[in-house]
């Protein structure tokens, strides 16, 4: 299955869509890649990087002539900004987002999209604390997870080909059920940066500093480094599933506290063998 595609366009072009560019461009030099964005500065730090060859903040004057579309934008503007691309678009281009919810995304596109759909809803499992085309690599999604939607409604084609572009871009890909996915991603993904960010408060709010914090710090609040932006609309969006994970969290914080003042040496001891189990558990099968 050929991954090159006459014509791509990149619509965002922060560190998921750079990153993107770059990895196209490595393996087909050739291929016309068009940059779009709101951000001028970002747009001429894509271009000057080589991940892409031409840039414009005209959505409809991008997406034109591209046999392949990619929505890299934050996870709020996705659904108006697939709306624009369906407008202005090839009926046989292949569109694929790389938002961390789909449920919403996946619906709507379901919706407004020609039967069989060729909008692909894609979740590349890649990323750092840093952001924005600066910090683009080429190898960012090597050996990274990319969930991508499975669905009896998409165009079969369209979704092969996507499964190969993830592919090269040495991705692992992992077939989507969007009916779950949110929900997962709640737990692994959207509260875990909640957590290190009310860590990193509670430390400042402490008077820690450099000189003595350990590694165990530095390793689970790394991701608070995250885009506000980027986080604040993925919370937002994925509200219903992650309000729920929270209230999980906080009853398990609050049964090792009253643990914990109980000097109850046994349940402590457990509590921290359940979660080394768990941890086991969910990375290991």
């Amino acid at each position: 299955m050929t991954t090159h595609f006459n014509g791509a366009a990149i619509i965002g072009v922060g560190l998921l869509g750079c990153s993107l560019g770059l990895a196209l461009k490595a393996r087909h030099p050739k291929m016309s890649v068009v940059g779009i964005g709101r951000r001028l500065e970002s747009l001429e730090i894509a271009l000057e990087r080589g991940a892409v060859d031409k840039i414009t903040t005209d959505v409809a004057e991008g997406v034109a002539d591209a046999e392949l579309i990619v929505i890299a934008t934050p996870v709020r503007l996705v659904i108006p900004m697939l709306d624009q691309v369906l407008a202005a678009s090839s009926p046989h281009a292949i569109i694929l987002d790389v938002a961390s919810t789909k449920g919403a995304i996946c619906a709507h596109a379901a919706q407004v999209c020609p039967s069989p759909r060729r909008f692909i809803g894609c979740h590349p499992m890649a990323g750092a604390e840093t952001f924005g085309p600066a910090y683009g690599r080429a190898d960012l999604y090597q050996d990274q997870v990319c969930l991508i939607e499975k669905d009896s409604s998409l165009h079969t084609e369209a979704r092969e080909r996507v499964c190969a572009l993830w592919r090269a871009c040495g991705a692992r890909v992992v077939d989507l059920d969007v009916s779950l996915h949110d929900a997962l991603l709640a737990r692994t993904s959207h509260a875990p940066h909640v957590v290190a960010t009310a860590l990193a408060l509670a430390a400042q709010a402490g008077g820690a500093s450099k000189d003595i914090i350990g590694n165990g710090f530095l390793d689970t609040t790394r991701i608070a480094l995250s885009s506000p932006e980027i986080w604040r609309d993925i919370c937002l969006e994925n509200q219903a599933a992650l309000l729920p994970v929270l209230a999980a969290l906080r009853g398990i914080l609050s049964d090792f506290e009253a643990a914990l003042a109980a000097a109850d040496a046994s349940a402590i001891e457990a509590y921290f063998q359940q979660g080394a189990d768990a941890r086991r558990d969910v990375t290991e099968t």
